[in-house]
């Protein structure tokens, strides 16, 4: 029996009639279905007409479709859904002080919990300077915690004191500590992109984002300090580097794509520092923070043996328009007058 016969009479196979039909709804034309199976193009209709009441003529494969106009709205949709359930921000105007007095923001950052080589006791001084300082808050830039889970070497996995477990429940304790002194969090290389790296998610930015005003990128703070206010960026990391200049990503950043910028605060290199000059009119204050992880056998292997233990600050006049830098926070307390 040939593609003449049938299965009762004249009609030809049912397998052949179920090809005809799968390349009817696979779009096929007439005749190029003629021309693959050598049928006859009436036949063709006679098989589509008789296919809306034969159960036996019903295609066999399934034939898939894809519309791409169809697929964004349910995608629109999603963003929407992804940036109602988002914590993180990229701009924020936030009230610092009691508008009475001026502000010290002293970016902290790079301490490393969990890590041998962390200077512990001078991260509880430092803390205990925040807490008895008035008027100051922090500026949480990063890398608060070793999170060795990379591994990319045995050496850098057991030179955790502490587990992650543990140096996220460190953190979690601290910062109910010092929550209300906190102007801001930023995202890091080293806990955040680490665990998102690892599993798509990261619990240290769900902790940051759900107690404080976090960035998880780039992000624009505008300072209400007293009468005026300061217009900031922060990151853990600007683009560009300078062996000479340790503001140099900063001065970047508000040079080539923030130019109402004026304190920009950054981390990541451990190595402190502050700039402050004029440009396009704006006085400009770039703060580089340094870091507690001062034994560091990585950065003495390849960077230097000098420690950077420093957070230079800023002093925020609320009466007048003013940045102050200083190298410390004892420095700017002097300045202020307060013992």
């Amino acid at each position: 029996m040939g593609l003449k016969g049938d299965r009762a009479s004249n009609r030809m196979p049912v397998e052949i009639e179920r090809q005809i039909l799968e390349l009817v709804v696979s779009g096929k034309s007439h005749p190029e279905i003629a021309d693959l199976l050598g049928v006859n193009k009436n036949t063709i209709w006679r098989v589509v007409k008789r296919a809306k009441t034969d159960p036996y003529l019903q295609p066999s494969k399934k034939i898939g479709e894809f519309n791409w106009r169809e697929v964004i709205p349910h995608v629109e949709g999603m963003q929407g859904v992804k940036k109602k359930a988002s914590w993180s921000q990229e701009r924020a105007e936030i009230a610092l002080g009691d508008g009475k007095r001026p502000v010290i923001l002293v970016g902290f950052g790079d301490q490393h919990i969990g890590a041998y080589g962390c200077n512990y006791r001078s991260f509880q001084e430092i803390t205990d300077e925040i807490l008895a300082t008035p008027n100051l808050y922090v500026a949480l830039m990063g890398d608060y915690l070793e999170m060795a889970i990379r591994l990319r070497g045995v050496l850098e996995v057991t030179a955790q004191v502490l587990t992650p477990e543990m140096q996220e429940a460190f953190l979690e304790s601290w910062l109910k500590e010092i929550q209300p002194k906190v102007a801001f969090a930023t995202w890091d290389n080293h806990g955040i992109m680490r665990q998102e790296n690892q599993s798509g998610v990261s619990s240290l930015k769900n902790l940051l984002s759900r107690n404080v005003h976090y960035f998880n990128g780039i992000g624009h703070a505008d300072l209400k300090i007293g009468s005026e206010i300061y217009k900031s960026a922060a990151s853990h990391k600007f683009r560009g580097s300078s062996m000479y200049n340790r503001t140099h990503a900063q001065g970047r950043y508000i040079r080539m794509e923030a130019v109402d910028r004026e304190l920009v605060l950054m981390g990541d290199i451990h190595t402190w520092g502050f700039s402050q000059y004029a440009e396009g009119g704006i006085e400009r204050t770039c703060i580089t923070g340094g870091t507690l992880h001062e034994n560091s056998g990585y950065a003495k292997r390849f960077f230097s043996l000098h420690d950077s233990p420093y957070y230079p600050c800023a002093v925020l006049h609320h009466d007048r328009h003013e940045i102050v830098p200083f190298k410390t926070v004892r420095q700017a307390r002097q300045y202020l007058g307060l013992k």
